[in-house]
């Protein structure tokens, strides 16, 4: 069973990894480009790492524009409905938000920390035959409850920025798709965790109450 247990931590640090990997690769190209490239390069490559992600809906279909792309395959040039673009459209966002949007990131790495420090935690525990103690509960509680609000937190500031963009930037036919910022996976591991927190203090409350019986 602990060995099943491990296994499964382990699968989970390694999804984690895979996840950064878009990260790790734009960040090591921006530096590349920045380092290898001319000083004439130097704005478009600026342009090309602070583009907007705008995330698009269609309207109608009879209102539908399209651009082309070469495909390389072929040679030929097919039909591009966007969904999902990186733009460099030169969006002016209030002062405020840039302070903090740049917190709330700061915040989000720390977040991620405390996540990752409190799983282990829970896992040591576990494999040292500490399973049913209230003090899991309350590291499950935290580590729901600072996914869930971190996960919130990212969302709202995602959203709102879509709105700033989409004041700013708009292609014919589309609509900014808000719904596309909510990130259900995160916040159903926040929500997850605090559920299994409950089942956990649900079972302690039972046994205790089937202790004080006996």
């Amino acid at each position: 069973m602990k060995k099943r247990l491990n296994v499964l931590c382990v699968l989970v640090f390694v999804v984690i990894g895979i996840g950064l990997m878009p990260f790790v690769y734009w960040l090591a190209f921006g530096m590349k480009a920045g380092y290898e490239s001319s000083s004439d390069h130097v704005r478009d490559i600026d342009a090309m790492m602070n583009a907007e992600t705008v995330h698009l809906m269609p309207v109608g279909i009879s209102h539908l524009e399209h651009a082309t792309i070469r495909n390389d395959v072929t040679g030929e040039q097919v039909a591009l409905w966007p969904q999902n673009i990186a733009v460099s459209a030169g969006v002016d966002y209030p002062g405020w938000y840039d302070v903090v949007n740049t917190l709330a990131t700061v915040l989000c790495v720390v977040a991620v920390i405390v996540v990752v420090v409190l799983f282990l935690k829970l896992i040591l525990r576990v494999n040292r035959g500490y399973v049913f103690e209230w003090r899991n509960v309350r590291l499950l509680r935290w580590l729901g409850g600072i996914q869930l609000a971190a996960s919130i937190v990212v969302t709202l500031l995602q959203i709102y920025g879509a709105s700033v963009v989409s004041g700013q930037f708009r292609v014919s036919g589309y609509v900014t798709d808000y719904f596309s910022y909510v990130s259900v996976l995160e916040l159903s591991i926040g929500m997850v965790a605090l559920i299994a927190a409950e089942i956990f203090a649900i079972g302690l409350k039972m046994k205790e109450e089937q202790e004080l019986t006996i």
